[in-house]
């Protein structure tokens, strides 16, 4: 076993690449072994002993008896086990690795471990067996009890011979275990007040409700399902010359590096890691990536050999799922006009075993949840709770659209149940300009007006809207059996992004870029590679402003080891303040490049001054740097027969500030558009030939694009679909079954 390298000399200052060209699975060393996680068959419990087999010669066990350092990885405030050691936190915990040269033999070799529990978990086997995963397989006595032996052969049946079936979203309602019902925690809330809900004075909540014309009320649920990947999660670790090298498609390596640091008691300074191409920002879990790095280093660590740990599509989709499931209640008041005097929200989130973001997503969810309209009266109760599922992280592109999909399905309600067009609705109730804000709650968006009449008029939504209503109570109302003209909808949705979020403590010191003009007159911008089409925008920004040619302007993607991000380098990062950054960096090297010998260096970062406009402690302010606003129109039709659902089109309209290439805008926008319509109805990738994009001129600062497109199109589509079945849809993703089922009532 390598001896431990922990050092307590200060670390020193390391230029490390950070980004590779290549996947991880495709790295490969000789003498490479697979890795295999042993996972827990219960939900709940506490393992009283782990019965290791006689392994072949050049196969390997470790479990957290063997971790040479600490037995924990530890995120903001939240400590997880690398393995479990005692307690069973949810159904596939990890509780050891298997490593070894062949990988078929490694998986079949999962099948000998045998797991003891104490008698409290009999239950939980059941409910495993019920849950139909078998990959990989383990055998499971339970000390202390004496079931019969057709429960026995019925449980080792099911676990040793049954398929791997197709794995569904565990949905938010899920029958657990009553232990896992008791052991359920509130692990963060928030809670809004304002007006007759903050101070009775003026009247009580329920007159308020009592007095509106309408009181509307509605349920409504979005949990993401994951579209296919590239690549699953997982890392190719080797130790070198006393270095340990990581090979992972991590966005935290600064985080990585310390957490591996920690449980193999190995100095950060011999932690060398590559950040190898992702499948998307939500394939590797932020924050759980690291769990798989450190379980796959620590077999390379105390074997000397390359070990590459690759999670297979069913444990990917299993224990690495997309976001957190939601479910959001609105109930709102609200007068003949259109004009909404209060409102009730009420937002559940489920963040499985753990999730360290979990106050953060809530809030981000409370931002979101009453969107740009200006409501005098409002309560929010929001709580995260947590459940016998894996923990869950943050996905920065979809953090607040579930928000956004109940509060614009609700106000779709509202405009069916009080009569009134969709677009009236929120033109009577949006935060405009020139009026009095009443929310606690404030955002840079401009234009608001002119995005929503751009997408209606696009999409002559007015005169559909009003078609399609009169067709389907029509085709509701008809006998005619033969009844063949296709069934319509149309929806409408809107929605804000916000960039840069200034309640979490370490945003204002994660912006920072630097900007070198050389003696070559070329420039060198030092930071993380963004996508491409930012690094377009960023290279056209400066030759723009240092007037020289785009060919002589490079990104260089690596920084001081000190210097390293401390957050994600893709949830505070992103093309409004980076760029605005960018900008000041070049303007300053405009200046001095007169009077300054050549090379000249800038580097900009967010003062803390900018933090000043969100006040965290009361929770209201202007809570993002900047903020972009966009609205979409999506058009459905049914087949009457069928119900096989096909979108004649989507108009987007949208206000990003600035933008530097309309071509990169308008792809990103559509490849957005593309990886939300494989989301909304369940094993189903629904096309559309025909998208219609605008933007809205503005010469304020560039703002996010794609994250738009997953705050409203979802809404839209369900609202559609909703329309064209003359039945509200309130949850996605939706089913085949469930339109033809709706469809049939309708």
């Amino acid at each position: 076993m390598p001896k431990s390298r922990k050092s307590t000399k200060k670390t020193k200052s390391v230029r490390l690449s950070l980004q590779a060209q290549d996947y991880y699975t495709d790295c490969s060393k000789p003498g490479m072994l697979y890795g295999a996680l042993i996972r827990s068959p219960a939900v709940s419990g506490t393992i009283t002993n782990i019965s290791i087999p006689q392994l072949p010669d050049g196969y390997f066990l470790f479990t957290a008896r063997d971790i040479p350092g600490k037995n924990s990885v530890h995120t903001l405030t939240t400590d997880t086990p690398v393995f479990c050691a005692d307690k069973v936190s949810y159904f596939g915990e990890p509780i050891g690795i298997i490593a070894g040269p062949d990988e078929s033999t490694v998986y079949a070799l999962t099948s000998e471990i045998e797991v003891t529990f104490d008698s409290t978990t009999l239950e939980s086997v059941l409910e495993s067996v019920a849950k139909e995963y078998t990959r990989p397989v383990i055998k499971l006595p339970v000390s202390g009890l004496k079931p019969d032996s057709n429960q026995i052969a019925e449980i080792t049946k099911a676990m040793n011979l049954a398929p791997v079936p197709e794995l569904r979203p565990v949905p938010f309602k899920q029958n657990i275990p009553s232990l896992g019902e008791n052991n359920s925690l509130i692990i963060a809330q928030r809670i809004v007040k304002t007006g007759v809900f903050f101070s009775e004075n003026e009247g009580t909540p329920d007159e308020i409700f009592k007095s509106a014309d309408f009181t509307v009320e509605g349920t409504w649920m979005q949990d993401t399902v994951q579209p296919a990947w590239a690549e699953t999660n997982g890392a190719f670790c080797f130790m070198e010359n006393g270095i340990l090298n990581i090979f992972t498609p991590t966005q935290w390596p600064n985080y990585l590096r310390k957490a591996v640091s920690v449980s193999l008691n190995l100095d950060e300074e011999h932690i060398f890691i590559k950040e190898t191409n992702s499948s998307g920002h939500d394939a590797n879990g932020i924050w759980r990536n690291a769990t798989l790095v450190i379980q796959a280093a620590v077999a390379a660590y105390l074997t000397g050999k390359p070990v590459k740990l690759t999670l297979s599509r069913e444990e990917h989709q299993t224990f690495m799922k997309s976001g957190v499931p939601a479910k959001i209640h609105h109930r709102t008041a609200v007068m003949k006009d259109g004009t909404i005097k209060a409102a009730q929200i009420d937002i559940n989130i489920n963040v499985g075993s753990c999730n360290p973001f979990s106050q953060e997503i809530l809030d981000r969810l409370v931002i979101a949840s009453c969107g740009i309209y200006n409501v005098p009266n409002i309560f929010i109760y929001a709580k995260a709770v947590t459940s016998t599922n894996p923990p869950t992280s943050i996905f920065p592109g979809t953090i607040d659209s579930q928000s956004f999909f109940a509060l614009e399905n609700h106000i779709q309600q509202i405009a069916d149940e009080v009569n009134i067009q969709p677009l009236d609705i929120r033109l009577k109730n949006i935060c405009a300009e020139q009026k009095e804000p009443s929310m606690p709650f404030l955002f840079r968006t401009e234009k608001v007006e002119d995005v929503l009449q751009a997408v209606i008029e696009m999409s002559d939504f007015n005169r559909k809207y009003t078609t399609f209503r009169i067709d389907a109570k029509q085709h509701r109302n008809s006998e005619d059996m033969f009844f063949a003209l296709p069934i319509r909808g149309i929806g409408f949705a809107c929605a804000f992004d916000g960039s840069g979020y200034f309640s979490n403590d370490l945003f204002s010191n994660s912006q920072k870029i630097a900007v070198t003009l050389n003696e070559n007159e070329t420039v060198t911008i030092h930071s993380l590679i963004p996508s491409p089409s930012i690094s377009e925008i960023w290279i056209k920004t400066v030759s723009s402003i240092l007037k020289l040619p785009p060919a002589s302007v490079m990104i260089v993607p690596d920084m001081e080891l000190n210097d390293a991000m401390p957050l994600p380098d893709n949830i505070y990062n992103n093309i409004s303040i980076m760029t605005q950054l960018l900008k000041q960096c070049c303007l300053d090297i405009e200046r001095k490049r007169i009077k300054t010998a050549l090379p000249v260096t800038v580097k900009k970062g967010l003062t803390p001054s900018m933090k000043k406009l969100w006040n965290k402690e009361a929770f209201c302010g202007v809570p993002f740097h900047s903020t972009s606003f966009g609205s979409v129109v999506v058009e459905i039709e049914l087949n009457p027969y069928t119900y096989k659902e096909h979108i004649k089109g989507i108009w987007f309209a949208i206000n990003c500030g600035q933008i530097f290439s309309a071509r990169a805008a308008e792809n990103t926008i559509r490849l957005a558009i593309q990886q939300e319509l494989s989301q909304l109805v369940s094993d189903e990738t629904i096309s559309c030939d025909s998208v219609h994009i605008s933007f809205i001129q503005s010469a304020a600062n560039p703002g996010q694009i794609g994250e738009l497109v997953h705050s409203t199109v979802p809404a839209a589509f369900s609202s559609a679909l909703s329309q064209a079945l003359g039945s509200r849809i309130r949850k996605l993703p939706c089913t085949a079954e469930t339109i033809y089922s709706q469809g049939g009532k309708a």
